[in-house]
């Protein structure tokens, strides 16, 4: 039963790193090849930083550690708020 918040955060940072990554996709329809390079990279960072959050999460659940995989689990998903949060205001 303490598995079950690690498992939550995972599938939320699963599904947030989903929605970035169509956003960034999205953007790119109309834009430059500058710009579709650095979309690219902007994919890539963002799926990378999702499944780093989900297997250093699983890690430390199978580690017995279920509150830092908990921890794990969700920073991903508060840094992809950040960076939505920040791209909204400019």
């Amino acid at each position: 039963m303490k598995a079950v918040l690690p498992i939550v955060a995972m599938l939320i940072t699963a599904v947030a790193t989903l929605t970035a990554v169509v956003f960034c996709l999205a953007m790119g329809a109309n834009a430059s090849p500058a710009q579709i390079r650095a979309l690219k990279l902007w994919v890539g960072g963002l799926s990378l930083l999702g499944l780093a959050g989900i297997v250093g999460a699983i890690v430390l659940l199978r580690g017995g550690q279920h509150g830092w995989s908990a921890i794990v689990a969700a920073a991903p998903t508060a840094i992809i708020g950040i960076i939505t949060i920040i791209a909204f205001l400019k």
